[in-house]
């Protein structure tokens, strides 16, 4: 079998995963409600802005924590969006996971 191939069949195992079908499943329910769509977008471009300006050691403005803080409060109670990152917590530690396995063992040869 040649590493293609093994490839080819790891990706179908992950489509398989309890993991991957969970996190398409509630992104799915979370594209059938716009309002939850646009909320989830807005949390991600916040969160995104915000680790960004951490990043870069730039200082973060009130009015940035406070929109944070909003959405937060509005998704903690939203039952389909807590799922969907739940499920895609989940879904990216397994792939993060699975390449810590890869590297381990390609890393082991350049010890």
């Amino acid at each position: 079998m040649s590493v293609y191939d093994t490839a080819t069949k790891l990706a179908s195992e992950i489509k398989s995963s309890k993991e991957y079908i969970e996190f398409v499943e509630n992104m799915k329910n979370i594209k059938r409600d716009k309002n939850n769509e646009y909320l989830l977008g807005e949390y991600k471009k916040t969160q995104y802005n915000l680790q960004y300006a951490t990043m870069n050691n730039k200082k973060i403005d009130k009015k940035s924590l406070k929109k944070m803080e909003e959405i937060q409060n509005k998704i903690r109670n939203n039952e389909k969006i807590y799922n969907y990152l739940l499920a895609e917590q989940k879904f990216n530690l397994m792939m993060d996971n699975i390449n810590k396995i890869i590297a381990n063992t390609i890393d082991e040869d350049y010890k």
